[in-house]
């Protein structure tokens, strides 16, 4: 058996079968929290070429599986990437229950996961460009409903990422024709221009992220929670990958200070458009922007430190994203409009919802005692050469903060209202875990975010 039947495969025909057996919600749910519990597992603990031993019987876990004439390659490097997405979509999929989303959603996600990790494995690079192309098209049946007209933020959504294909597919094209002649600066220079379009429209890259905020405001949370949380990292490791292969676009002066500009322009923009939103649902997908932005600094910083702030990023990332997703989906729920004047007054009604996104925001923002502040601190003290990045970044969060405290107002408007606790008791499980593991994480980081990371790395060999 091989790495990429047991990681791309198995979950893609799971979810055909969890597709024709939906309705029976209970059974899918356990088979696949189970299935994903199992695929996160074995990607920390089973070398890929090693062997897999259970009773006598023993089975040899190959890196590579021929399809089609393409080659499937999964490595060991590529394992914190396997347990990263198996784990993200476990905790998605446990949410999915007690926030009860579609029940598309289970069979859908397990799809567009197991189509990531083609993307990831797939040799030659440029078929990754495909298959994101079916990624989106898988999305789109998780996004469209048959009671609701198709709105613009999917139509956009389907034009900026099919327009990454040809540009990528493009540049792939001028590369394998520069490689009887290497050293045609022009030729190169060309293809990572065409390549930077092509990773910018996957990113949401200004000017190219109008369709993220409205993706965000006009479709269901959860099932766009997912998706917008999961794309932009899978993206960047796929870009990742890629640039590591390419020794000439790896080694180039230029990238770091191209990396810096685009993350600080999305935390900035991202920041100062959330300020000015009146729709939580909005303000949501420029959160993703900047959380986005954040990380594309990280990989910006060339020394190894710059990959594992990456990495760690990760996982306050879907933390913080899927309990403001699980606020939006209660909001639904309850017929609650996520607007700044439909909220009024509404905090003493709802308060560990509201406390909860406020717990998600510092997070995002880095404010101490919340799970990404050390990553901040860390990632300033490596751009201390670039202050006029720091300043610039700095404003983007304090607009964010602003927003944050805008909604703060807002929601204690009323004063005349008793506190009481309307959450279920599945949405108090889901909402107090979430806060009390972004805490956790913000006061003991080198025993959370640190033991974590020391595990991935004895694990990968990354550290």
């Amino acid at each position: 058996m091989s790495a990429p039947f047991l990681w791309i495969v198995i979950p893609f025909l799971a979810s055909i079968g969890a597709w024709f057996i939906q309705d029976k919600r209970r059974s899918v749910f356990y088979l696949s929290t189970g299935l994903f519990a199992l695929l996160g597992l074995t990607a920390l603990a089973q070398n890929i070429g090693g062997v897999i031993r259970l009773g006598s019987t023993t089975l040899e876990l190959k890196s590579t599986m021929i399809f089609m004439g393409r080659s499937f390659i999964l490595e060991n490097k590529d394992r914190f990437f396997l347990a990263f997405v198996s784990f993200a979509t476990l905790f998605w999929i446990l949410g999915s229950r007690i926030s009860q989303a579609p029940t598309k959603f289970i069979p859908l996600s397990m799809m567009v996961v197991s189509l990531f990790t083609a993307a990831l494995a797939v040799e030659p690079f440029l078929y990754s460009a495909v298959i994101m192309e079916l990624v989106v098209l898988v999305t789109l049946l998780l996004l469209m409903s048959r009671t609701q007209p198709i709105k613009k933020g999917i139509l956009h959504y389907l034009i900026y990422q099919s327009l990454a294909m040809p540009f990528i597919l493009l540049a792939g094209w001028i590369l394998s024709g520069s490689q009887a002649n290497p050293s045609d600066a022009t030729q190169l220079q060309i293809a990572a221009l065409l390549l930077g379009i092509g990773f910018a429209f996957w990113l949401g890259v200004f000017p190219f992220h109008v369709w993220i905020p409205e993706l965000a405001e006009e479709n269901q949370a959860y099932p766009v929670g997912f998706l917008l949380t999961l794309l932009p990292p899978v993206a960047l490791m796929i870009i990742l990958k890629f640039i590591n292969g390419l020794v000439w676009l790896r080694d180039t002066a230029y990238l770091p200070s191209v990396l810096q500009i685009v993350g600080t322009v999305m935390i900035v923009t991202g920041g100062l458009w959330a300020s000015m939103q009146t729709s939580l649902k909005k303000m949501f997908g420029y959160i993703i922007l900047v959380d986005s932005g954040f990380m594309l600094l990280c990989i910006s910083v060339r020394a190894q430190i710059g990959l594992e702030l990456f990495y760690l990023s990760l996982i306050p990332h879907v933390l913080a994203m899927a309990v403001l997703t699980y606020a939006l989906a209660y909001f639904e729920r309850h017929q609650m409009e996520p607007s700044l004047e439909a909220l009024r007054g509404e905090m003493k009604n709802h308060p560990l919802v509201f406390i909860t996104i406020f717990a998600a925001l510092f997070s995002i923002i880095g404010l101490p005692f919340f799970a990404s502040f050390s990553l901040h601190l860390a990632l300033f003290e490596n751009l201390a050469a670039q202050p006029g990045v720091i300043i610039w970044v700095l404003i983007g969060y304090f607009c964010l903060l602003i927003a944050a405290f805008r909604l703060l107002v807002v929601l204690l408007e009323n004063r005349y209202t008793q506190w009481r606790i309307s959450e279920s008791r599945g949405d108090l499980l889901y909402l107090v875990s979430g806060i009390f593991i972004l805490l956790l994480m913000g006061i003991f980081p080198s025993v959370f975010i640190g033991g974590i990371w020391q595990t991935f790395a004895a694990l990968l060999s990354l550290g």
